[in-house]
């Protein structure tokens, strides 16, 4: 779950609280407006695979946002980033033992995004041996699963073509985090432009993302756009949205509480190229 500051028309605090099932959609909705690689015609069931991946990649926290855990002193709820261990583990296997539903393809980079996760968080030299034997158990696995994929047309089932497919996943799943964590959306009141985001760096669809204004004549900026460079998609413009639940930013008893008190809210963004908003 993505817990994301928010502020009520009142002024009072409160939290977006964001499904990372929702992430994962959004992560697939600009893959699939993406005219990379996989836009191919030689690639169509490479790509529904690659967009399956993309897509399912996180839903393995449906149980854990069901009845999601608070923090024991603060009452708040658990974001994605203060998982224990443990839960975290088990969360993955869960996403994982989804995606082998779409293929041995989707499967193999589901774990190797969890897997980089580690590398990237957890350096081998400190993780404890229950993630230890999960990361070599998983990277086994792995190596089953490509080469069943390879199996079915080693010609165009690549090694190199799985790796671009896996970082696909890892640039769309960065470039949906930017826009539930960070960009401002529709109707906020937070400061416009910034640094930008590079999402997917050193990938073949590397691009960075930033927040805009509306420029329209005699129109004030708003918050809600967004802009990607290079442009990478199909379209001029993608209408992003994640359907949230927005609670006040107190502590809670229990995962109930936290839930009865929550009312659905839906965040929204236009993504163009790097150019001012139309008018």
């Amino acid at each position: 779950m993505i817990r994301r500051d928010y502020r009520f028309h009142d002024g009072s605090s409160g939290w977006a609280l964001i499904s990372q099932i929702e992430h994962a959609r959004i992560s697939a909705q600009l893959a699939e407006a993406c005219t990379g690689r996989f836009a191919e015609p030689p690639l169509a069931a490479v790509r529904s695979q690659v967009l399956a991946a993309i897509a399912c990649h996180d839903d393995g926290w449906a149980p854990w946002e069901a009845s999601p855990r608070l923090h024991d002193h603060s009452r708040r709820p658990v974001s994605f980033m203060e998982l224990e261990p443990d839960e975290a583990l088990a969360v993955w296997s869960r996403s994982i033992d989804e995606a082998t539903r779409h293929g041995p393809l989707a499967a193999w980079m589901v774990a190797g995004h969890f897997c980089r996760l580690l590398d990237v968080h957890s350096p081998a030299a400190v993780r404890g041996p229950r993630t230890v034997a999960w990361y070599d158990g998983m990277q086994r696995r792995r190596a089953t699963w490509l080469t069943d994929w390879r199996a079915v047309d080693d010609s165009l089932h690549t090694p190199s073509l799985a790796a671009e497919a896996l970082q696909w996943l890892w640039t769309f799943d960065e470039a949906s985090l930017w826009f539930c964590c960070s960009c401002p959306s529709q109707g906020e009141s937070a400061a416009l432009g910034g640094k930008r985001f590079t999402a997917g760096k050193g990938t073949p669809v590397e691009m960075q993302l930033f927040a805009t204004g509306f420029h329209g004549p005699g129109r004030p900026k708003q918050s809600g756009f967004a802009a990607a460079a290079p442009w990478r998609f199909a379209s001029d413009a993608i209408d992003v949205e994640a359907s949230v639940r927005v609670v006040p930013a107190v502590g809670y008893d229990d995962a109930a509480a936290l839930l009865t008190a929550s009312r659905p809210r839906t965040l929204r963004w236009r993504l163009t190229c790097d150019q001012p908003c139309p008018s």
